[in-house]
Parts: C-alpha cells; structure tokens; sequence
C-alpha cells in the first residue's frame, strides 16, 4: 500500500505528469490534431516553469504554515514531547552505518531544547518500509549528541496517521493527552490535525524559517527555474495532497 501511493502520486506530479502530457501532445500531432497537440505541449511546458521557480516553492511554503505563537510556558502545559521520523540515510561517518538526514536532526534539536526547558519525556515515532526503526537510530543519536535519553519509541509508523495511531496507543496507557508535537512547519497542518483527530491535545512545535516577511522584495531569481525549487515544489505539492487527503 505505501508503495502503491508512492506511485500514484508520483504520477499526478511533475515532472512525470509533463511527460504524459508531452507523449499525448506527440499522439495527437501523429493523428493530425496539430493545434490540440501544440496547446497539450505548451500547457505541460507551463506547468515545468511554475514548478520550477522559487517564487511557486515561497507560496507553496507559505501557505502551508501556521505560526506556532506559543511560549515556553504554553508548552509546559503538556505532558510529553512527540517527535516525529523523516527517514534515514546510509553513513560513512565513524559513529554509524545508518543515520538521520539533516530535516530529521533539526526535529531533534527543536524537540532537545523543549525538553530541557520543560524538562517533559519525549516519545520519538516512526519506522522505515524497509524495515529499519528511526525511532530507534533516532533514539540513540538524541543521546550522544544531545545527552537526552527518550523515554518511549514508537517503532510501527511508516507514515504521519500511523504515527498518531500507535502514538495514542502506547500514550494513552500513560494518561498523556496534552503533547509537544515537533516536524517541519510544511508538515504541521497535517500531523496536527491527524493527531487532534486521535483525541490529542496538540501544542504544535514548528521547525522552519515560518511565514516569508512582507518585508522581503522579490528579484528576478525568483522567476528562474532552479533544479531546488522543482525539488521543493513537489515535496510541498505532496503535502498538500496529503493534507486534503486526510481532511476528505
């Protein structure tokens, strides 16, 4: 099933989508509908350049974000820091063979701080679909770098409702329904809705630069197409799929 979705919504997205597109656009030429083809062609090049500018990747971020607003004390009015998995990678560096990316550490260094001013447990959630536990590498990274010892590892999740789902199971044991939940603010909207709908009280702890300030003048960079905004664009792309998913 996770592959599965994986796939599909690959294929609604750039850049496979233009390539469909562009393949039609070659049908219908062949077949003589010249002027359909010409609009099929164009409409795929148009939809390559809006996802590949910054300009498209600023809106989509910004969108997507909802300032946290909250203070120290607003969070030591939960019970327990959630931390949520963003994946592994493979490690050359002496500590490890397998490690957290670098989205994943900012998690943990938001979630280190937290817990140091509030002085809450922290529950850490996910797994990987190749069968490896993030809680877990995450779990032992926390201590040698931050000195914070988890208490609890939730080592089933391979995706954010699951992570909610299984959170709930091992915290409501504890009485725990006021929590920390630490991500990406690109992903906020989404976690916090699927774990408020897990009965939750969620104390959102964003990680990112937040909403681009009015202040900030746009340039020309913005209108360029850049291989990391084409990148960015479709992570926020699928977020919003994600989101609309789940709220349907």
């Amino acid at each position: 099933m996770f592959e599965l979705t994986k796939l599909i919504t690959n294929v609604i997205l750039p850049p496979f989508n233009i390539l469909i597109l562009l393949v039609l656009a070659f049908l219908l030429f062949l077949f003589r509908y010249k002027k359909l083809a010409f609009l099929t062609a164009l409409f795929s090049m148009a939809i390559l350049y809006v996802c590949s500018i910054p300009y498209t990747a600023q809106k989509l971020s910004d969108s997507l974000v909802k300032e946290d607003n909250l203070s120290i004390n607003d969070y030591r009015q939960a019970q327990a820091i959630v931390v949520l998995g963003g994946g592994l990678r493979d490690s050359k560096e002496l500590y490890c063979n397998i490690t957290v990316p670098g989205l994943v550490l900012e998690r943990m260094r938001y979630a280190a701080y937290l817990h140091k001013e509030t002085e809450l447990p922290i529950l850490i959630s996910g797994a990987s679909p190749n069968g490896n536990s993030e809680a877990k590498v995450m779990g032992q990274e926390f201590f040698t770098f931050f000195g914070v010892q988890p208490k609890w590892l939730e080592e089933r999740s391979t995706n954010t409702k699951e992570n909610a789902l299984y959170t709930k199971e091992m915290l409501e044991r504890e009485g725990i329904t006021r929590i920390i939940l630490v991500t990406n603010q690109w992903h906020m909207q989404r976690a916090k809705m699927l774990f408020e709908k897990q009965g939750f009280t969620v104390y959102p702890a964003s990680v990112g630069n937040g909403i681009t300030p009015s202040t900030y003048a746009l340039n020309y960079m913005h209108f360029i197409p850049q291989a990391g905004a084409l990148n960015a664009n479709m992570q926020l792309l699928k977020e919003w799929i994600g989101f609309w998913k789940e709220k349907l």
